[in-house]
């Protein structure tokens, strides 16, 4: 009967000999003409291939590339192109006017002003210089942060899940096994949603149903997809809800009386300790998260450095075209981009959480979540029988 149900996801993999029979209803988003719902074994729901596929799809946008290759420099996907083209196409219209008026002009007087300018143009070049280079510094280091959050993220769900494994292997507890890693596979979601409110994907319950699938029970379903200011007068966070119903199953889990022979009080003390250490880095982990997401630089140093960028650009420009003419506006314009490619890329680092050709792949790492999981739940599994 299980092998019926499951996906091509499974194939090959040795299934543990569980008691699937407590498994709560979960519902199968892709079957909604059914009247009666599907119900999952733990596994098959954690690997569920259309929900997998579900959470590869939200990161299509984002691009990846030959680390050793340099043919990337012939595209503009990644470039954050689209940020830059007003200011360049103002240049651009900036140096086309002034060419006109230079080459009109026949005493010279206005050119040679102008060319006489350069060296008042040119000592901006040094503060923009400094400011474009902690602008993109910083940028990198809360890229690189976020990075290292969702990544501590991976790691202790693999390692909550393991020592929770563990721990219901000695009780007998499988029930208890199950309901523990749907939930921990169901928080990397919730904090994916979390990160991306405003996108369009993010009003779009069905697409984002579909990423939990037979994971969890219509309810909790419905719970998690909360939207943040969605719980009425009391804003629901949804990563809030998982750690907490986390937080209670490693309760439940460690100080479980039902076989007292095996479950003294001080082993369940170790164990609730180790467990509630993990939960607070994981919630560590998402706060990291939260705190980058919701604080990008002080307005005042975008601000100041904008203003100045563009103050040297136009002038620059100006001068450009007064001492050389037609013939520097490719190469004013080829620099300008140069510039205002900074400002771009940094842009794009500073929050990589939406769904940018260079922000963070959130989907993939709920899969490897998943799977880690679901190794863990047949290696465990496979020792118990």
């Amino acid at each position: 009967h299980v092998s019926l149900m499951m996906s091509n996801e499974l194939q090959g993999l040795v299934l543990p000999r569980y008691d699937y029979g407590g498994v709560d209803p979960t519902d199968d988003n892709e079957a909604q003409d059914k009247p009666k719902e599907r119900k999952f074994p733990t596994l098959v729901a954690i690997l569920y291939k259309p929900r997998l596929d579900a959470l590869l799809d939200c990161d299509a946008n984002i691009i990846s590339y030959d680390p050793f290759s340099f043919r990337m420099i012939f595209g503009l996907k990644g470039r954050n192109f689209g940020m830059i083209c007003a200011p360049l196409f103002c240049l651009l219209l900036w140096d086309i006017c002034w060419a006109f008026a230079l080459e009109e002009e026949l005493s010279g007087t206005v050119s040679v002003f102008i060319t006489s300018l350069n060296g008042l143009i040119s000592p901006l070049l040094t503060p923009v210089s400094f400011l474009l280079v902690f602008r993109l510094g910083r940028a990198a280091v809360r890229f690189w942060d976020s990075r290292a959050a969702f990544g501590k993220l991976v790691e202790i769900c693999r390692d909550i899940m393991s020592t929770a494994a563990v721990s219901c292997k000695h009780q007998h507890r499988q029930d208890l096994c199950d309901a523990f890693a749907r939930w921990v596979c169901a928080f990397p979601i919730a904090t994916k949603n979390f990160l991306r409110p405003d996108l369009p994907c993010a009003t779009d319950v069905q697409s984002r149903r579909r990423e939990i699938g037979p994971l969890l029970s219509v309810r909790d379903a419905e719970d998690i997809l909360t939207p943040v200011n969605g719980g009425g007068s009391m804003e629901f966070i949804a990563p809030i809800h998982v750690l907490d119903r986390i937080r209670e199953l490693a309760y439940v889990l460690s100080f479980d009386k039902s076989d007292d022979h095996q479950n003294d009080h001080q082993k369940g003390i170790a164990i609730y300790r180790q467990l509630n250490g993990q939960i607070d880095t994981l919630c560590g982990s998402w706060g990291a998260m939260e705190r980058i997401a919701a604080t990008p630089l002080p307005f005042v140093y975008v601000v100041h450095l904008r203003t100045f960028l563009l103050v040297y650009l136009f002038l620059w420009n100006l001068q450009g075209i007064g001492s050389n003419g037609w013939r520097t506006i490719p190469a004013l314009l080829a620099a300008s981009w140069a510039l205002l490619g900074i400002e771009a890329a940094a842009v794009e680092c500073e929050r990589p959480y939406q769904l940018h050709a260079n922000h963070l792949p959130l989907g993939k790492m709920c899969v490897v979540v998943a799977k880690n999981v679901a190794q863990t739940l047949n290696t465990v599994g496979c020792c118990l029988s």
